[in-house]
C-alpha cells in the first residue's frame, strides 16, 4: 500500500515539475494540473494571482459586467468572495480567496460539471482585466 501512494506522489510530483498536464481522481474529487499554473480541482478552474484582494474582486465585479454577465448573488467576507452569475444562460460561480498580501486565488466553475474552456476564458480576461487596472 505505501509503495503505491509513493509510486503516485512521484508520478505526481514529475508531471507538476515537467510542466505536462497530467490529473488524478480520488474517490469523487478530481484534480489536474494544466500549464503550471492553473489547476483544475472537482470542475472548478482555480489560478493564482499577483494582485491584492480587493484589486481582484474589483477586476471579477468588471470582467462579469463586460461579458454581460446577470449576477443573483454577491458574498463578500474577510479574505473570502463568492458571486453567482449567469452568463449566455450558464451558471458561473467565481471564489475568490485571499492567500497573501499581493496572492489571490480565484476559482471559477462554470454549468453543473465544470466546462474547462469557459473557465479559462473568463480567467484570461480576468487577467486583462488586472493588467489594465494595474499602474
Amino acid at each position: 500500500m505505501r509503495s503505491v501512494f509513493f509510486a503516485t506522489l512521484a508520478m505526481l510530483v514529475l508531471t507538476a515539475l515537467a510542466g505536462c498536464e497530467g490529473g488524478l481522481v480520488l474517490g469523487g474529487k478530481s484534480v489536474a494540473v494544466q500549464d503550471g499554473q492553473m489547476i483544475r480541482s472537482s470542475g472548478y478552474v482555480v489560478s493564482t494571482y499577483p494582485w491584492p484582494f480587493e484589486a481582484v474582486c474589483r477586476a471579477v465585479d468588471d470582467t462579469l459586467a463586460e461579458m454581460r454577465a446577470t449576477v443573483s448573488e454577491k458574498t463578500v467576507k474577510i479574505g473570502k468572495a463568492r458571486v453567482l452569475a449567469v452568463i449566455q444562460e450558464e451558471k458561473v460561480t467565481v471564489e475568490v480567496e485571499f492567500k497573501d498580501k499581493d496572492k489571490t486565488d480565484v476559482s471559477i466553475l462554470v454549468g453543473l460539471g465544470g466546462s474547462n474552456i469557459a473557465s479559462r476564458l473568463i480567467h484570461d480576461r480576468l487577467r486583462r482585466q488586472l493588467e489594465k487596472t494595474s499602474p
